[in-house]
């Protein structure tokens, strides 16, 4: 494990569980803008992918193994954390029909009655098989941080048949190619279809052409591990480097959208730049609070929008009053931390380690 690249994730959940928080969102660009660092999460899943991997999957006995341990690392906390926020969902729509029905119509943002959200046959399946999404909805469905996941466990199948049917040059000729396309589709989806130079985010492609914005990222991921082990650099002036022009670009971005683009190719300089685990940036995530959010950044991800549930009408009360939006802010990072160690200790790591061992069976 890379300490660093560890320390760092941790620190991109934590920002992406702020941004869906909003309430300091306006305050630090780099909150503001958090959904980009989802990009971030796929560079470095190609980075470390490729790292252990790259070489094993060229026998095709072990891509059986290779995806069976993928799919015990997402697929147990997926629809654990799914199934809790649609019930938490139900309790937040039940507790706020008792306040209509009880004539407390001031507690609640609503005077009548809601209707419950109901999962559809599609939607259930859909999460099962980790296909939501692949563009197969005209919306985010369910726990709506969870596409991410979708997509990426799809593009870990098309890493290892890749890595399966193609060697040498020819192979990584074929990862720049397909990231390209993918990047080259990502960008036309958020110009085109999402009018991101009108509306903002771009890059923010997700339930519709997440795939493409997963597969560009993640290869680029490939391409960055496959240079790190053919080129030296000082690790703190890199690191200067891709942490400035990161931070620069999270700052204009709002007003030059197209900036965005640039971030999978910053992220990936990031990622190489700390990679070594030596320079003042690889020694911050090294520390103990960052190594805690690394190993609960999984957690931390899917279990933030079941608890922006319960927090929902503590923000909408809090937002404009700046002390109560820290205090708000505050129990909120407390209860994501607490809530994800929890759900690390007993269901993401148990189940990743009854994966691995049926892997080895």
């Amino acid at each position: 494990m890379i300490k660093s690249l560890e320390g760092g994730r941790g620190f991109a959940a934590l920002i992406v569980a702020l941004f869906h928080l909003k309430i300091a969102a306006p305050h630090i660009s780099l909150i503001r803008n958090g959904y980009l660092l989802v990009d971030l999460f796929f560079v470095l899943s190609g980075f470390l992918i490729c790292s252990a991997y790259k070489n094993k999957l060229e026998n095709k006995d072990a891509i059986g193994p290779f995806l069976l341990r993928r799919f015990g690392r997402l697929f147990p906390l997926l629809v654990f954390a799914s199934l809790v926020f649609v019930l938490a969902q139900a309790g937040n729509v039940f507790a706020k029909n008792l306040l209509v029905e009880l004539g407390y119509a001031k507690f609640s943002t609503h005077v009548g009655m809601l209707p419950y959200a109901i999962p559809t046959a599609a939607e259930i399946v859909a999460t099962l098989t980790m296909t939501h999404g692949m563009g197969v909805f005209d919306k985010l469905i369910l726990n709506y941080a969870s596409w991410s996941i979708s997509v990426e466990f799809y593009t870990y199948i098309l890493f290892a048949c890749l890595c399966f049917l193609l060697r040498g040059r020819l192979r990584l000729l074929v990862f720049a190619a397909l990231g390209l396309l993918a990047f080259a589709v990502t960008v036309w989806a958020s110009v085109d279809v999402h009018q991101c130079y009108l509306q903002g985010h771009c890059m923010d492609v997700t339930f519709d052409f997440g795939f493409a914005r997963c597969v560009a990222s993640f290869f680029l991921g490939v391409l960055t591990y496959g240079l790190s082990r053919s080129v030296r650099f000082d690790a703190n002036l890199l690191q200067g480097v891709a942490l400035g022009l990161t931070l620069l670009v999270f700052g204009f971005v709002g007003t030059l959208p197209a900036l965005a683009f640039f971030c999978p190719l910053l992220f990936a300089l990031l990622v190489l730049s700390v990679c070594g685990d030596t320079g003042f940036l690889a020694q911050l995530f090294k520390r103990a609070p960052f190594q805690v959010l690394g190993q609960r950044s999984y957690s931390i991800y899917m279990m933030h929008p079941v608890i922006l549930i319960a927090f929902e009408p503590v923000v909408k009360r809090a937002t404009g009053h700046a002390f109560l939006e820290a205090g708000v802010l505050l129990a909120y990072v407390a209860v994501v931390f607490l809530v994800s160690g929890w759900t690390y200790k007993w269901i993401e790591d148990p189940w990743r380690i009854r994966f691995n061992r049926l892997a080895l069976a």
